[in-house]
């Protein structure tokens, strides 16, 4: 039947590419638990179709070109803003506070959208504006589940500019407040960059585990406290991962969900 050649392929592929290293032809029979006779005729179809390659110097079978032309085009072809929208909504009309859309630029925050509460007094996010990673709640999210050596790197001679009292201005402390972020799954900014503006935040994973994206909401002080906010928290955390699921994306190995 054609569904059971489409599982066999799908088992193949998923063989090939959690293997660590390329397999024979013996291992992908022992590894697949598939007979000699299928296996060969599932490595024609896909070696020709492109979605497995061939090394015959190395004598072993590796994930081919159209596999990655497929990850990369879903990948590319989505508009996180037009996926996100509904979350947006949803957190909006929950509790009636600012909503936004960030993704990373270097070393700042670059909000997209935008979703502004009737009690916001035209707030300061704006389409357009950047905010740097140390003061702002996305920036956190953003930069907590890269590896320890990325983080080094990016930190290196950054620059911790203090905005209010509130500013984190060490890289010590800064990583202190990554780690916390990683156990929360979360990140929040209390009146660090603007004394009157408080926020959480939550990533979004691509295939490949990697922040690309934040969901951030914001209030103003004394309306609302961070106690307030972090009552918050669990939903936004399900919105991050309800879009997270829907363009593809993985949480990473030791990330709070």
């Amino acid at each position: 039947m054609q569904s059971s050649i489409v599982q066999k392929v799908l088992a193949l592929l998923t063989v090939i590419s959690e293997a660590p290293k390329p397999l024979t032809f013996s291992e992908v029979v022992r590894k697949s638990g598939l007979n000699k006779s299928t296996i060969h005729r599932l490595l024609a179809i896909c070696t020709e179709e492109k979605m497995v390659r061939y090394d015959p110097q190395l004598k072993v079978y590796l994930l081919g070109p159209r596999v990655f032309d497929l990850v990369k085009n879903a990948y590319g072809g989505f508009d996180i803003q037009a996926i996100t929208l509904d979350e947006m909504v949803r957190l909006y009309e929950l509790y009636d506070a600012n909503v936004t859309l960030g993704i990373p630029i270097g070393l700042e925050v670059v909000y997209l959208r935008i979703l502004e509460a009737p009690h916001s007094l035209g707030g300061v996010q704006q389409p357009g504006m950047r905010e740097p990673v140390h003061c702002s709640a996305s920036g956190k999210a953003l930069l907590a589940n890269l590896p320890d050596k990325v983080i080094d790197s990016k930190l290196r001679d950054y620059d911790f500019k203090p905005f209010t009292q509130r500013t984190i201005t060490s890289a010590k402390e800064f990583r202190a407040e990554l780690a916390l972020v990683r156990e929360r799954g979360f990140a929040t900014n209390d009146r660090e960059e603007f004394d009157q503006f408080l926020g959480i935040s939550a990533p979004v994973f691509n295939y490949v585990g990697e922040a690309i994206a934040v969901l951030n909401i914001w209030s103003f002080y004394p309306q609302h406290t961070m106690d307030d906010l972090l009552k918050w928290s669990d939903e936004l955390k399900l919105s991050a991962s309800r879009v997270t699921d829907l363009i593809g994306g993985v949480v990473p190995v030791g990330a709070s969900t």
